[in-house]
């Protein structure tokens, strides 16, 4: 660490240090509950979130992270001396190990060892092989340097997101504030569109508005598409020019701190087949629908069960249009994905946690479209909503029916 460069920080941080604290302290608690005497941390989004160090380079041959001790709940932060300036105005490093530029798995060997010479790294320890960071066989290897001096090595890459699961009230603050961002920056893009702009242009703005607000870029790429393209879903803007008849379709994340909430909406340019309204107006109420029977406490499944059950009684086809109708948690982000790993409807055998205060999630109701309306190939909406200690509040409100633009 330079301490002429630590000297000279004089922005504003994302948080004051007794957030740090109180984070640590949930870990050390959950560290222990599950019995792991330590934990070699390089999911980006987990160090991130115990001493907010940020970078935005995911090299699969640099092991980047932290080590931390479950006992004093103390850590050490490696990287390479290439970043001594980057790790320098991180405020809450203090125990800093550099490798020099060299062979990954000699830096992996360096890092266990550092470890080991300050008395940690013995006993049950949890490595992270997933989560966007160093390559799997590069964490993997870190392990077995430390089971080589009497380490039981644990693949555990859930327990910290798990306590990330419920934010804090400063993380609220964020993320409330991301929605209203969320929000500013869709009324504005709704009212640029119009026919002859093209889908990069949509996109220019929406950076523009969101970074002019404090948020920097989102985990993924803004999701823009139009026309035949409008049912992309995970497309990024192409030169295709809007025209009068089209659907266009936007998902964004507003990004503050690393703090994502995820908004899309679709509309119409002008006149349009009057199935795209009749579609979008029959789901159109489910996300009030949610917020009205989805109660502190309940499973989050529930989330889901209360969507299924409005979509069926709206009459929509969903063996047909269907695209995704569902919802995952939302928190810190880094690319290449802002999802954490807890969905309404799992994918994978995941628990179904209980909604409880300060947890954020999304939930998106997505359809292709293949009958040849004129117009697009899809449309749908997304919400970001947070649980308070009474009840669901939707921090990206806004209309969900087709508007019309471009008049």
């Amino acid at each position: 660490m330079e301490q002429i460069i630590r000297e000279q920080i004089d922005w504003q941080q994302p948080f004051p240090p007794e957030e740090y604290i109180e984070r640590r302290t949930k870990v050390k608690s959950a560290l222990e509950s599950v019995g792991y005497d330590g934990i070699v941390v390089t999911a980006p989004r987990d160090y991130y979130y115990l001493c907010g160090h940020d970078h935005i380079w995911q090299y699969s041959l640099a092991i980047i992270g932290l080590y931390f001790d479950t006992s004093s709940g103390s850590f050490m932060f490696f990287d390479s001396r290439a970043h001594r300036a980057i790790v320098s105005t991180t405020p809450e490093i203090e125990d800093i190990f550099y490798y020099p530029r060299g062979k990954a798995m000699d830096h992996v060997q360096a890092v266990a060892d550092e470890v080991l010479r300050r008395g940690w790294g013995k006993g049950r320890i949890a490595i992270q092989t997933w989560g966007y960071g160093g390559h799997p066989d590069l964490i993997r290897r870190l392990g077995a340097c430390l089971a080589q001096r009497g380490a039981e090595i644990v693949e555990d890459s859930n327990v910290i997101e798990d306590v990330r699961l419920y934010k804090s009230k400063r993380e609220v603050a964020i993320m409330r504030e991301a929605g209203e961002i969320c929000k500013t920056t869709m009324a504005v893009s709704r009212d640029f569109l119009r026919a002859g702009v093209a889908e990069t242009e949509i996109d220019a703005l929406l950076c523009y508005e969101l970074m002019k607000r404090g948020c920097g870029h989102p985990a993924i790429r803004n999701m823009i598409g139009s026309g035949p393209r409008s049912g992309d879903h995970h497309g990024p803007a192409s030169h295709r020019r809007l025209k009068a008849g089209d659907v266009v379709h936007l998902d964004f994340c507003a990004s503050l701190h690393r703090y994502h909430t995820n908004i899309s909406r679709s509309f119409a340019v002008g006149d349009i087949d009057p199935r795209w309204h009749d579609l979008m107006n029959r789901s159109a109420g489910c996300s009030h629908a949610i917020t009205s029977a989805v109660h502190p406490d309940d499973p989050y499944s529930r989330v889901q069960d209360i969507a299924d059950a409005f979509i069926a009684e709206a009459g929509i086809d969903r063996a047909k249009y269907e695209w995704y109708i569902g919802g995952y948690v939302l928190g810190i982000a880094f690319p290449p994905d802002w999802v954490h790993r807890h969905r309404a409807r799992p994918f994978e055998d995941e628990p179904d946690p209980g909604i409880k205060p300060g947890m954020v999630f999304n939930f998106e109701v997505q359809y292709d479209v293949f009958d040849g309306w004129p117009g697009g190939s899809g449309a749908g909406w997304i919400d970001s909503y947070l649980m308070t200690d009474t009840g669901l509040e939707i921090l990206t409100d806004m209309p969900r029916e087709l508007i019309v633009v471009g008049d």
